[in-house]
């Protein structure tokens, strides 16, 4: 199917209802302290895998996402993910093992880990330019409304009972229905063979990789402000649980509305979008470090959202146009999320080395590491985004 045919609104709609499923592992989070109170004898760390083990599934099943492209469509694949995802969420509704829950999130990680790259591989399977940079920017805004609706959703039911948080997957069905129904299906990616020789053409380029580290790089510090400034608040005497949870809610509303604006934003920023976002993300915590009220916590939140909201959709396009083609853009966001997924994975093993090497105690050590890291890494980015261009120019005006 032509690009130009996807500007239908139910197609629109379809294909940033994928994203929808990329947040159901929210509508669980909230009930976790209530499974460790119906399971008294169970370690706190045996309660944790409900929750590490989509995150750990995520980074494997992103590359098999990436490779099934060369043999089944993105919508198939996306179809597979939602049963996974559905399968591994409901029985533990109504059978109360933990072996099996356990088990049961095996199940649901894989359709995480398949979906988490086809979210945004399907917006640059059928749209192109502006109108690519436009529904990414939606794309994250729907996804930061997700989260936020997801685990309130998750909070109200495990209120009732911890076990009607995993009801919450019967909202797969409606999703399901969109997608089944309303998205094209562009059928499969296959690698051609170079000339007549058994060579087959490269999917991806080095620049691929290189992003994909970078990418690691930065959520291996950037969300230590989600997972620290509950215990910031706390240690400095600011606020308690619940204006923590506000704190985070101004962030996720942020991150929202500059989602909205991406495609203007991107417009002016041009390839020093995901640069600028970066540099954003640094300079909020350089606020939070110095904050000493709710007032400042919440302004460093804003301007974290804005970062943020900027950071992912320019990543994304930057990572589908390192792929040799656009058929392969795929594969390269699979690359992507996997790299993703190890840098969170590895942030508190990576933070907790990096304080001890460099004798950091304070409460906010680890925004110390991230605020240095992400402004010099967004300088160092933008200097080479400056030679690229340069050189571009000079190559074009030599031809």
């Amino acid at each position: 199917m032509e690009k130009s045919n996807n500007s239908s609104l139910w197609v629109q709609i379809a294909a940033l209802s994928v994203a929808l499923l990329m947040y159901t592992t929210s509508m669980t989070t909230p009930a976790l302290a209530e499974i460790a109170k119906a399971f008294p004898d169970a370690a706190p760390e045996t309660i944790k895998l409900l929750s590490t083990i989509p995150s750990l599934m995520m980074v494997f099943f992103a590359l098999i996402s990436g490779k099934l492209t060369q043999y089944i469509s993105i919508k198939k694949i996306i179809s597979i993910a939602m049963v996974l995802i559905f399968i591994g969420g409901i029985p533990s509704a109504f059978i109360g093992n933990l072996q099996f829950m356990i088990f049961m999130r095996f199940v649901f990680g894989a359709g995480y880990g398949l979906v988490f790259p086809m979210a945004s591989a399907v917006i640059t399977d059928l749209y192109s330019g502006q109108q690519a940079n436009k529904l990414m920017g939606f794309k994250s805004a729907v996804g930061a409304a997700a989260g936020m609706v997801f685990q309130m959703m998750g909070g109200m039911l495990a209120a009732y009972n911890w076990r009607f948080s995993f009801l919450g997957f019967l909202l797969v069905i409606p999703i399901a229905l969109i997608i089944w129904f309303k998205l094209p299906d562009t059928g499969v990616k296959k690698p051609e063979k170079v000339d007549d020789s058994a060579i087959k053409e490269k999917k991806v380029t080095t620049m691929t990789y290189i992003l994909a580290v970078a990418c690691g790089l930065v959520n291996m510090v950037q969300f230590s402000f989600m997972t620290n400034v509950a215990m910031v608040m706390k240690a400095d005497g600011i606020g308690n649980a619940t204006q923590s949870a506000t704190v985070l809610s101004i962030f996720t509303a942020s991150a929202f509305v500059v989602g909205l604006l991406y495609g203007n934003i991107a417009k002016r920023l041009k390839q020093y979008s995901a640069s600028f976002g970066v540099l954003c993300v640094g300079l909020s915590f350089v606020i939070l470090l110095s904050a000493n009220s709710l007032t400042l916590l919440i302004l460093g939140a804003i301007i974290f959202g804005i970062g943020f909201g900027i950071f992912n959709p320019a990543i994304v396009m930057a990572v589908a146009a390192s792929a040799t083609s656009p058929k392969y853009a795929a594969v390269a966001i699979s690359i992507y999320v996997s790299g993703t997924g190890i840098g969170q994975f590895l942030s508190p093993y990576a933070l907790k080395f990096l304080r001890e090497t460099f004798n950091l105690t304070s409460a906010r050590a680890d925004w110390q590491i991230a605020a240095l890291t992400l402004i010099l890494g967004s300088i160092i980015s933008m200097v080479l985004v400056a030679i690229k261009i340069k050189n571009s120019v000079e190559i074009k005006q030599t031809v």
